[in-house]
């Protein structure tokens, strides 16, 4: 760990993601929250998250194109700007006690499109902080560890927060938040980076929209040339469809059924990144020695298993139990998944592949959402969260014999050593590639 804090580019790029993460963990519940409140509709809170969730994924096709093409580090202080902007928008839209409900979701599809700038750019720019391929485990091991401590403490805040100041103005500390992020990343020293990674737009505008689509497909190709990162890929889609109803139903579970309120919300939400970060560090403290595809099909089983109780019981202190072994239990799944992507990827098509990734498996859990306001009317709270529980269950057992070999296969290996030379097969194929 300490060659990582060592790295001053590493500290401010991890410190400007936990201000961000912590923001946002603030900024969804107090939008989710004021949904709720001012539609009592589990529909419009799905479509909030739809909205959101799908303009992020349809931007994504271009987004990646950027990366590849743009300063990475640049792309993600823009985007940061221009969201903490949006969200002041939100603030003052939201005072209005006639407020269309339309406005709002046309703010959040904006956030949306701009927001895979920082998600997907903030993992392809990863790599060139750590060239050292081997730190990479450690890396995103960190990296999930800010996220399930800003999971932590933030929900707990914000619904404090909510109920002191109101939902408007925490979605302003989610504002704040970004700007300080940006300037986080502006702090990252060109000599902090590979060389590789400072791209430039090359050519005119015009040559640039010719061959997007071209560079589009480029991600594709990759993708799907390999037969064990589809199935990677397609099972985290479904893994996250059976995450949406999560999503979706734990406010109105903790409204409804525990008659918690806000608070209720917090704690529940703080349960699952308390046993998270449990994980994480448990994770990190030890040699893991199961094959990445086996440890990932039983990921989507236990989660399966741990949410379960929610489905049978309205007791605060079973639900806050069930979150809190879902997130002891999910915690390697990102960190593994994020580290054999980006071990196993060309640097300089690294942000076309991911946004690939990401127009499919970012859509499983807004879809998951979406669908759960219309099957809540007929399942029922709990009956939505046992069906996701069990689907997960049945998603994980079919998992383990299409992922077992998932390292042995090679089929992804591009790089030697540290990782700064391509294999020559390997690079006359991304050459190819590039010329579609």
């Amino acid at each position: 760990m300490k060659e990582l804090w060592n790295h001053s580019g590493f500290r401010w790029y991890w410190t400007g993601l936990f201000l961000s993460s912590l923001g946002n963990s603030f900024g969804w519940m107090a939008l989710s929250w004021f949904v709720m409140k001012k539609t009592g509709s589990p529909v419009a809170m799905g479509g909030v998250v739809l909205a959101f969730m799908l303009s992020s994924v349809a931007a994504g096709l271009v987004v990646g194109v950027l990366l590849d093409r743009f300063n990475r580090r640049r792309l993600i202080i823009w985007d940061n700007i221009l969201r903490g902007l949006i969200y002041i928008a939100l603030v003052l839209v939201l005072q209005s006690d006639s407020l269309p409900l339309w406005t709002v979701y046309a703010l959040i599809i904006m956030a949306g499109l701009l927001s895979p700038l920082s998600s997907s750019g903030a993992q392809a720019l990863l790599p060139r902080l750590v060239p050292d391929k081997n730190l990479l485990v450690r890396a995103n091991g960190l990296m999930e560890s800010q996220w399930q401590m800003t999971g932590l403490f933030g929900p707990a805040l914000a619904g404090m927060l909510i109920a002191l100041i109101g939902e408007s103005m925490v979605l302003l500390v989610d504002a704040c938040a970004m700007f300080l992020c940006a300037f986080c990343f502006y702090r990252i020293s060109a000599e902090s980076l590979d060389d590789a990674s400072q791209q430039s737009a090359a050519g005119k505008p015009g040559e640039f929209f010719r061959s997007l689509a071209a560079d589009i497909l480029t991600g594709y190709r990759f993708l799907f040339k390999r037969s064990q990162l589809v199935w990677l890929i397609l099972f985290t889609f479904f893994f996250n469809m059976a995450y949406g109803p999560v999503e979706v139903a734990l406010p109105l579970y903790a409204d409804q059924l525990l008659k918690g309120g806000s608070l209720s919300l917090g704690l529940l939400w703080s349960a699952l990144a308390g046993g998270a970060l449990l994980g994480s560090v448990l994770f990190s403290a030890v040699t893991w020695r199961i094959s990445t595809g086996v440890t990932l099909s039983s990921i989507i089983v236990l989660w399966g298993i741990t949410t379960l109780p929610l489905a049978f019981f309205s007791r605060t202190d079973v639900a806050i139990i069930a979150m809190g072994l879902a997130g002891l239990s999910f915690t390697p799944y990102n960190i593994m998944y994020r580290s054999y992507l980006q071990k196993n990827i060309p640097s300089e098509m690294l942000g076309r592949v991911l946004t690939s990734v990401r127009t499919i498996t970012g859509t499983g859990m807004p879809v998951g959402a979406g669908i759960s306001g219309v099957l809540i009317p007929l399942l029922g709270l709990q009956g939505l969260l046992g069906a996701a529980s069990a689907a997960c269950i049945v998603i994980g057992l079919f998992a383990f014999p299409l992922l077992r070999g998932l390292d042995s296969s090679g089929l992804l290996a591009v790089q030697e050593g540290s990782g700064q030379t391509l294999q020559p097969a390997r690079q006359e194929e991304i050459k190819k590639g590039e010329q579609v």
